[in-house]
């Protein structure tokens, strides 16, 4: 409850300019401040104390990269995986989806548990990975699907 407050806080202070300077950011963290500045009508300098201060009071709280995981990925597949009797699902896919080749992962109802798709280099580390996982306490089974071609 506490982390709600806190969030409620941040927001307060956040003014239009701010949710313009982090929805800008958001679009492309990349950019320059000349053009951050030019997108949000404020002056460089005022557009780097803005960012800044975000920074300070956490409503910012990193940068990262997004990586197209088929750009480093040749071996996709689907794990099928389901769980002994009694374990917690949700606490169950938080720790198979903080394996950094698991690239989304859905709890099911019926049959099967979870899907897990990943994306691994060769089969090699495909294999590796399912075994990892199958170590994880309360994974029952893995059953894995081989991804031949996709579309999105």
């Amino acid at each position: 409850m506490q982390e709600k407050s806190a969030t409620s806080k941040i927001m307060a202070v956040l003014d239009e300019k701010d949710r313009l300077l982090l929805a800008a950011l958001k679009k492309n963290a990349r950019k320059s401040l000349v053009g951050l500045a030019k997108d949000i009508g404020l002056s460089r300098s005022a557009t780097h104390d803005r960012i800044i201060k975000l920074e300070a009071n956490g409503t910012i709280r990193g940068y990262t990269v997004l990586v197209n995981a088929s750009a480093q990925a040749g071996t996709k597949a689907v794990f099928q995986i389901n769980f002994k009797s009694g374990y917690n699902n949700p606490l169950l896919q938080k720790k198979i989806s903080a394996f950094p080749r698991v690239i989304h992962s859905q709890c099911l109802s019926g049959d099967i548990d979870m899907f897990a798709h990943v994306a691994c280099y060769d089969t090699d580390e495909l294999s590796e990975l399912r075994e990892q996982i199958s170590t994880i306490e309360g994974v029952s089974s893995i059953k894995t699907l081989l991804i031949l071609k996709a579309s999105f």
